[in-house]
C-alpha cells in the first residue's frame, strides 16, 4: 500500500499546475481524465470491469508505467505498461474497484 501512495504522490507532482483534459465518464461510477500532457488517471468504482475500452489522452506517444500497480525505474516498470499511440490513444482493461495512472515522469520509452 505504501508504494501506491508514494507513486500517486509522484503522479501529483508530475501533473501539478496542469488543467483537466480528455474527460470521460460512463454516467455512473467510472471516470477517466488527463492532466494536460503530463498524466492520465482512470478510476473504476463499478462492480464490473471496464473492458475493451480505448482512452484518449494528451500524453506524448510512448510506453508508460502504470504507477497505480507498479514502480517505475528509468527504462522499466514492475507493473503493467501501456502504449500511447501517436494520436494519443491507448487501450486498457480496468478491474472493478481499481484504477490506472500514467504520467510523464514514468515514461518507460
Amino acid at each position: 500500500m505504501a508504494s501506491v501512495i508514494a507513486n500517486m504522490v509522484g503522479f501529483h507532482n508530475s501533473v501539478g499546475g496542469t488543467s483537466v483534459t480528455d474527460w470521460w465518464d460512463n454516467g455512473n461510477d467510472a471516470i477517466a481524465f488527463g492532466r494536460g500532457d503530463k498524466g492520465y488517471l482512470i478510476l473504476n468504482d463499478e462492480g464490473s470491469a471496464l473492458s475493451g475500452r480505448s482512452f484518449h489522452t494528451s500524453l506524448p506517444a510512448g510506453v508508460y508505467c502504470d504507477v497505480f500497480h507498479g514502480d517505475y525505474s528509468p527504462g522499466g516498470c514492475t507493473g503493467p505498461t501501456y502504449t500511447v499511440d501517436s494520436s494519443g490513444w491507448f487501450r486498457a482493461d480496468v478491474a472493478p474497484q481499481d484504477g490506472l495512472a500514467l504520467h510523464a515522469g514514468a515514461k518507460v520509452s
